[in-house]
């Protein structure tokens, strides 16, 4: 080949365009930042000392019935009792030893506890069955005692205390078992829990409250209330109406005990696979832009066939909450994620 030829052949060579690049990867799903996000977050602690309820009662148990209370749980049929007494941690046995002493029905720990074997047929509403709720759930009302002590706010002997959104009275007839001295109002708009609880749980008073306010109750009526797992449904309208009447309904000095669900509530429910990447990273990010979401999760059915605009499961931060309830209310304590790892507890005192 001449000179020449080799010179053109090798310009041509150099003229040929380079292979394409390799095309990029697909972006990933626009949630899955959101849900890495939250997922890191530190698992919280939440203290579970056994509390003023389930230290006054299981001290009240004779020691008789706290032998004989192991000897049932080791002769139990259901094997899911005996594993949960093996695995309960030392701090968990009083608690655990109140409960399962009244799913025995052993008769010395009912008479010394006050606490009632009764328990809702699965077509009543209960937040909690088996043998973990019998007689009431003995650890919220700990942490509702536990909290309010160290706000400040125990209730007085003879003062009014509402159970707002009670079903079937699974926090007020433990704590009507500790403190009779108190007088203990129950409402709830799910009828069937409402009537189970007239007729079961002689220590409160029980109605069935409305969808919207106002409650049948009057102003200044009661000396302060609680409200487990509720304002963890309210969309932010609803929220913010009920806040107004509780403010009604409670007088000046009084608190109110409430439980929300933040960004803890999403890592928690995110990393146990109770909750859609999908869902998890729209209300991650909601939290983040807007400081609460919304999610319309019961439909036309209702929430046990009660239907209500604005119930469904909210999310919301602490930093939309507290600047609406004041100058109304103070901000007494704020324990986040502190019931069960998951939700968030603010006690309000009502300002004049």
């Amino acid at each position: 080949m001449s000179v020449r030829r080799k010179v053109l052949a090798a310009a041509g060579r150099r003229r040929q365009p380079p292979p394409p690049p390799p095309a990029p990867p697909p972006p990933p799903p626009a949630h899955e930042p959101w849900v890495a996000a939250v997922s890191r977050r530190p698992q919280p602690f939440a203290a579970d000392p056994p509390g003023p309820a389930s230290s006054t009662m299981h001290d009240s148990i004779p020691a008789a019935d706290l032998a004989l209370l192991e000897e049932r749980i080791s002769e139990s049929p259901e094997d899911p009792v005996r594993e949960i007494w093996a695995m309960a941690e030392p701090h968990q046995r009083p608690r655990l030893a109140v409960v399962l002493s009244t799913y025995f029905q052993l008769p010395g720990a009912l008479a010394a506890t006050g606490l009632l074997p009764d328990a809702p047929p699965f077509e009543v509403h209960a937040m909690a069955r088996g043998p973990l709720a019998a007689g009431g759930d003995l650890y919220i009302t700990d942490i509702l005692l536990t909290y309010l002590e160290e706000a400040g706010l125990t209730p007085a002997q003879g003062e009014t205390v509402l159970d707002f959104g009670c079903s079937s009275g699974r926090v007020l007839r433990v704590l009507g078992a500790l403190r009779p001295d108190l007088e203990l109002l129950g409402c709830d708009p799910n009828s069937g829990a409402i009537d189970w609880a007239q007729e079961h749980l002689p220590m409160g008073r029980f109605f069935i409250s409305p969808t919207e306010p106002p409650l049948e109750l009057a102003d200044a009526s009661v000396d302060g209330a609680y409200a487990i797992s509720i304002w963890s449904h309210f969309d932010a309208g609803p929220a913010l109406t009920w806040l107004d009447e509780m403010h009604r309904v409670v007088r000046p000095g009084g608190w109110l005990f409430i439980t929300t669900h933040g960004l803890d509530a999403v890592a928690w429910l995110t990393r146990g696979g109770h909750m859609t990447p999908e869902s998890a990273g729209d209300v991650t990010e909601h939290l983040v832009s807007d400081s609460i979401k919304f999610l319309d999760v019961f439909g036309e059915d209702g929430d046990w066939g009660v239907k209500a605009d604005g119930w469904g499961n909210t999310f919301m931060t602490l930093d939309w909450l507290i600047p609406k309830v004041t100058p109304k209310w103070s901000v007494r304590l704020v324990k986040q994620a502190a019931l069960g790892e998951v939700q968030d507890i603010i006690i309000l005192e009502r300002r004049p």
